[in-house]
């Protein structure tokens, strides 16, 4: 089964997380250095509720 909003669905995720980083400076909290900041992707798995 293919969820026909998905590709809607990723580009608004896309479009809202681009727009956070057009808007916003993220710097790392009070004490933390940016060398200290892992930016290591994590690979997880996304869990669905059954139908």
């Amino acid at each position: 089964p293919v969820c026909l909003g998905e590709s809607l669905a990723r580009m608004e995720l896309f479009l809202f997380f681009t727009s956070l980083l057009q808007r916003f400076c993220f710097t790392p909290p009070p004490g933390v250095s940016g060398d200290e900041v892992d930016l290591t992707p994590v690979v997880g798995l996304t869990l669905s509720p059954r139908p």
